[in-house]
């Protein structure tokens, strides 16, 4: 199994460790339920090292992007985050990512760790398709895996920010680029030079938690240095356990159950990702819509798991793509994938141990800041 920057500090730790898209990862330290009330209420830290990093940059890489992507990436401010999803031809999901404006026809592309080297297979291949039909477009694009030149971290949860600043002349910035942290608004980014390196680190404001929060893109030899930081100032490690609780908890999508080879974004709830005003590789997705996304809360204790079947009016109209206990909550939450011709409903069922319980269908996110 690979290892990210930080597996020597998991251990000492004493995090759980598991196999994770082939990485020794951790899943929980204290425990799952008090890291997730740590992000709600304080402050967590996750390492997200093994994430990767696939650069895409010479003359026409935009383009190439606004039509390999379901979103244009050119047009907008150049510290300026997109998310979009990687689709195939036949309009089925390869991945969902973020695509960092790192400059001048200059991009890094954030992706899932399970999906990093197919994406980078697809990526190369749909570059060949794309020159392909586009023979009068003018191209020298390069595409870079950097993954290994990055260790990353995520500080998540409503005192992000203070403890940030708290931090931030150990982590190199200065006065000046404290302010910029101050004002740094969702989806952007800022660079900050590090002394004696020669890539830069990135901090941008993303989060996958619903809670304000940060993301460090450290050169790999420092991420320890840095992570030893914000344990040193108190903020609590958090696992994979509670990552993934939160992000159903905030209504946000995981690439292999809402979104899929078999399940295109517009089904996966997508759709505002999706601009279907411009040309892209995969725009066939909007003719193969046969099913919808529910956002489901328990009416009792019940707990929903994926490939739970859901019923409405006497028989199985879907199945659960993603289910789990919140605490905040304290109910289940799920999402579920249903037929397209289910009537709008205020209440399902779900299968949970060979017996119907009631959901109430909702709007996402099931847990606000």
């Amino acid at each position: 199994m690979k290892k990210t920057p930080l597996y020597d500090r998991h251990v000492a730790l004493g995090a759980r460790m598991v196999d994770y898209a082939g990485w020794n990862m951790p899943v929980q330290y204290a425990g799952i339920k008090e890291e997730i009330a740590a992000v709600r209420n304080e402050t967590g830290i996750f390492d997200v090292s093994h994430m990767g990093e696939i650069r895409v940059s010479g003359q026409g890489a935009g383009e190439f992007l606004n039509w390999l992507l379901t979103r244009r990436v050119t047009g907008k401010k150049p510290d300026q985050i997109t998310y979009a999803i990687l689709s195939a031809a036949d309009g089925g999901t390869v991945d969902d990512l973020l695509v960092y404006t790192m400059g001048e026809e200059d991009y890094i592309l954030v992706v899932n760790a399970a999906n990093k080297d197919k994406d980078l297979v697809h990526i190369r291949e749909s570059l060949d398709s794309y020159q392909a039909a586009f023979k009068d477009r003018l191209s020298a694009i390069v595409i870079v895996d950097e993954s290994d030149l990055y260790g990353q971290v995520a500080v998540q949860g409503p005192g992000s920010l203070d403890c940030m600043l708290e931090v931030a002349g150990r982590l190199g910035l200065d006065k000046g680029q404290q302010e910029e942290l101050k004002g740094l608004k969702r989806f952007h980014e800022m660079i900050v030079e590090l002394e004696g390196e020669d890539r830069s680190m990135i901090i941008s404001r993303t989060g996958y938690t619903g809670e304000n929060g940060y993301e460090l893109y450290i050169p790999a030899s420092k991420t320890a240095t840095f992570w030893d930081i914000f344990i040193g100032a108190g903020v609590e490690p958090c696992g994979l356990g509670a990552r993934d609780t939160l992000r159903l908890e905030a209504g946000m999508p995981l690439y292999g159950h809402e979104m899929s080879p078999d399940i295109n974004a517009l089904e996966g709830g997508m759709s505002f990702f999706v601009d279907l005003d411009h040309e892209f590789q995969g725009m066939v997705m909007k003719d193969k819509v046969t099913r919808r996304q529910l956002a489901l809360v328990s009416e009792t204790k019940s707990i929903p798991r994926e490939g739970y079947e859901v019923h409405s009016g006497g028989k199985q109209i879907g199945l659960i793509t993603s289910g789990t206990f919140s605490p905040t909550l304290d109910k289940g939450i799920a999402f579920a994938l249903v037929d397209l011709d289910t009537p709008e409903v205020e209440e399902v069922e779900v299968l949970v141990r060979k017996k119907l319980q009631p959901f109430t269908v909702v709007r996402p996110p099931f847990v606000g800041k």
